[in-house]
């Protein structure tokens, strides 16, 4: 699977892959272009930029390149430095344009504002996590993580009360409350549902990660398995035992946050 951030170099230009859509493949045939061991042998040359766990606030210099293809154009390899750096420039101004929020040394993309204040998910991870014994967030491994991480101390330090305290309701997708709501946190995972209210502002990541939702609770079906979202937006489950990515939000009063990289 193509990692974010995915791209086409030519002799002449930089091709970016589009948002949502990170594969090479794709890419080619929307532009036209025959993906076979000819036109990659003279044509193009496959690259991507990954940043460690997708933190996007991490300088693009410092993000891992790939050439994505064995066989390379002899242009290509006359010169691969300079593609590199052109290929660097190129990501650098899509970061640039997508106006990310930097805080904490972490990207943040604001999903959501209403009442209590504005609603900040961080643009990548935390790394990957065990959920939990069962799918209970009020106890599990991912709001031990948290609650007790550098982030948190870092969020309470730089902004103090003007964090407002998070409610997570654990309403389970068959519809059992048994689990009740978690109050008093300051940085949480979503809902489902508070994913479904923000879909069109969250962007896709290239591996799957943690809502709160229990699929069911030991009412119901078992307390097995968990919410997430899949590397194409999709919502699923998976079982609690195993390891997904922990991608959190914080919110903030509204109108006073400034984000590090202005």
């Amino acid at each position: 699977m193509c990692r974010f951030k995915s791209g086409v170099v030519f002799k002449n230009r930089v091709v970016l892959a589009p948002d949502g859509n990170e594969s090479h493949s794709d890419l080619l045939e929307g532009l036209g272009i025959k993906d076979d061991y000819l036109n990659a042998s003279t044509l193009f040359v496959r690259v991507e930029l990954t940043p460690k766990n997708n933190n996007k606030a991490i300088p693009v210099q410092d993000w891992e390149y790939k050439v994505d293809q064995d066989v390379k154009p002899d242009w290509f390899k006359k010169d691969p430095d300079r593609y590199e750096q052109e290929f660097r420039m190129a990501v650098e101004e899509y970061i640039k344009a997508k106006n990310l929020i930097i805080c904490c040394g972490y990207a943040w993309t604001a999903i959501k504002e209403d009442e209590q204040g504005t609603y900040y998910l961080m643009d990548g991870t935390l790394g990957k996590f065990e959920f939990g014994e069962n799918n209970n967030y009020t106890n599990s491994k991912v709001r031990n993580m948290l609650n007790n991480s550098e982030l948190t101390r870092e969020l309470k330090t730089r902004f103090g009360d003007d964090l407002v305290s998070i409610r997570t309701n654990l309403l389970s997708l068959d519809g059992l409350d048994d689990y009740g709501e978690v109050n008093g946190d300051v940085l949480a995972i979503p809902t489902l549902d508070l994913y479904r209210d923000c879909r069109k502002n969250i962007s896709n990541l290239d591996q799957f990660w943690w809502l709160a939702t229990p699929d069911s609770t030991p009412s119901g079906c078992g307390s097995g398995n968990v919410q997430v979202v899949e590397s194409d937006g999709y919502v699923g489950y998976d079982w609690c035992g195993g390891y997904g990515a922990v991608r959190p939000f914080f919110i903030l009063k509204s109108s006073i946050f400034v984000s590090e990289n202005n």
